[in-house]
């Protein structure tokens, strides 16, 4: 606390507050050299993750022939895109994988926010017996490692005649949510007063109703920061594709088909699986780049509330 902030404090008379110091040459060039050194050290840590994709994209634009030799750049200086146009050519089966991922996690980026906001709604403000003891099995969930319920899944899914399609990939999601998005949900219900839910019950509104015409529209941060996450998960998903997808199967999506025409099973060179990688992460880069507003504040907000 400086004196002037004391002297205030005190209620000494404005005449007697001595001046703001200020801040001497060596100060300044102290502060200067923190904030440099931060902005140094969040640089070479920037470059350091972002190295493997600078990486991808070098190998991507290279020829078959370059790719032999075991550089990042054509020694003739020569870009190759046409590793790009051969997967983004309409028809080709890599835009079908596209179109597969797309769906899946379209839905699971809009309904895993909805659904596991609505529980979350029922932990935090709806008061029923056993909703604590309900809760706490919802978070030990958690500890199940999910290796253990693949083969009763599977079996299950084997019943239904789910197999070779994609409704084990989004279905099981939309009961719930998960009880990570359900927890942070929950975070973000406690922070809203009880008042406003009274205050809305006694001028006649539902439960329903309350959650949604007044809880839901206070939750867009976190509900984005969910939905972007689900996104990313199904996008990325490789592990329920294998299992539940055949080889030829024509709901391919995009991680297992990566695999099965770029990696190692099928020959192709580096240059195609690269330049196949690199179009993969646009879509949530794009996301991330438009919403990351909305992402930063539903993180920082959900671990502020309750």
């Amino acid at each position: 606390m400086t004196d002037t902030q004391s002297a205030l404090l005190a209620g000494a008379p404005l005449s007697e507050i001595p001046p703001a110091r200020k801040p001497g040459k060596g100060e300044r060039a102290q502060k200067i050299g923190k904030r440099s050194a931060f902005y140094l050290g969040a640089l070479l840590l920037a470059c350091f993750f972002l190295f493997p994709f600078f990486v991808m994209i070098c190998i991507s634009l290279l020829s078959d022939a370059d790719v032999y030799l075991q550089v990042l750049f054509s020694p003739e200086g020569i870009v190759e895109i046409g590793n790009y146009l051969a997967i983004l050519t309409p028809g080709a089966d890599y835009m079908r994988y596209v179109a597969n991922s797309l769906m899946v996690s379209a839905i699971c980026a809009v309904g895993i926010p909805l659904v596991s906001s609505l529980c979350a709604f029922g932990f935090s403000k709806l008061h029923f017996h056993g909703r604590d003891v309900m809760f706490s099995v919802v978070l030990g969930t958690l500890m199940i490692p999910s290796v253990v319920t693949m083969l009763p899944l599977y079996a299950i899914y084997v019943k239904l005649g789910w197999v070779d399609t994609l409704f084990p990939l989004w279905v099981p999601s939309l009961f719930g949510g998960g009880a990570t998005n359900i927890f942070l949900m929950r975070q973000f219900f406690r922070g809203i007063p009880d008042d406003v839910i009274a205050a809305a019950k006694i001028d006649g509104a539902g439960t329903f109703r309350i959650y949604l015409q007044f809880c839901l529209p206070l939750c867009i941060p976190v509900m984005l920061y969910v939905g972007y996450m689900s996104f990313v998960g199904a996008w990325n998903n490789f592990a329920g594709p294998m299992m539940y997808l055949g080889k030829n199967s024509k709901w391919m999506t995009l991680a297992l088909g990566l695999y099965y025409d770029f990696g190692p099973p099928s020959g192709s060179l580096s240059n195609a699986a690269m330049a196949a990688g690199a179009v993969m992460t646009l879509p949530c880069i794009v996301l991330f780049i438009f919403f990351q507003k909305y992402l930063i504040e539903g993180v920082s907000v959900t671990g502020l509330k309750g």
